[in-house]
């Protein structure tokens, strides 16, 4: 079992949202075992979506993002490619800027707060902006000697409800975080205080789909609720 009181997690997260999709539990865990969290976003814009209002601000969005930190007790957190010019389009950035980004070139880079856990998404999303922040990151943890760079004995990828709709063979499941009603709650209310983002019903955005999901990881390790990861690496 982990000490959570000696875990620093950093979870970067293609955007605000996807922090809380995939860790919001775990986070919550964390924290309260006086651990420390901090979340690397990559970007935020505009989007079109089938939302009542058909579109969500970047404002908005990061507006959200500001409150959920506060609200989950971020140590820290930076937002690296902010606008248009970047929203959805992280593949035009190529993926050695985003890993300057991610290594050192930013408050929370992995250099700088020297994480024991990285979270990264799915390698296989269908979104262009998660598999490049995956592969970058993934790039970013390669092995190295410890004289030269932090080294992360923990890397994850984590979950997210919609990653099932992918052209790629998923990876197992091999990493599972037993998270409580309190964990799942504050997950389910971050989540609601991305407005913009939360939907209804069976939406995999859903407050609703996020505990159910829960509820089948837990079933899956003999608890009630877990929270579940690929590991790409375990060291102990």
């Amino acid at each position: 079992m982990l000490d959570l009181k000696r875990q620093t997690l950093l979870i970067i997260a293609p955007h605000p949202d996807d922090e809380v999709l995939g860790c919001g539990a775990f986070i919550k865990r964390i924290k309260d075992e006086n651990g420390k969290v901090y979340v690397l976003f990559l970007t935020v814009g505009d989007t079109k979506d089938f939302s009542k209002k058909g579109i969500s601000f970047g404002k908005d969005r990061e507006r959200e993002m500001k409150a959920v930190a506060k609200f989950l007790k971020f140590d820290n957190y930076y937002l690296a490619f902010k606008g248009n010019n970047y929203h959805l389009r992280l593949d035009i950035l190529g993926q050695k800027l985003l890993m300057d980004v991610i290594e050192r070139d930013c408050p929370v880079a992995i250099e700088k707060v020297k994480p024991t856990i990285v979270a990264f998404p799915y390698p296989f999303s269908y979104n262009q902006d998660h598999r490049l922040a995956a592969a970058a990151t993934h790039a970013c943890l390669r092995s190295a000697p410890r004289k030269d760079k932090h080294f992360v004995p923990i890397v994850l990828s984590y979950e997210e409800p919609s990653d099932g709709w992918t052209l790629h063979n998923q990876p197992e499941l091999n990493f599972f975080v037993d998270v409580k009603e309190k964990d799942i709650t504050a997950k389910q209310k971050a989540m609601q205080m991305y407005q913009s983002q939360n939907r209804t019903n069976n939406n995999p955005r859903s407050i609703q789909i996020l505990k159910n999901l829960s509820l089948l990881r837990g079933s899956q390790i003999g608890e009630k609720y877990a929270e579940a990861f690929y590991a790409h690496r375990i060291i102990i």
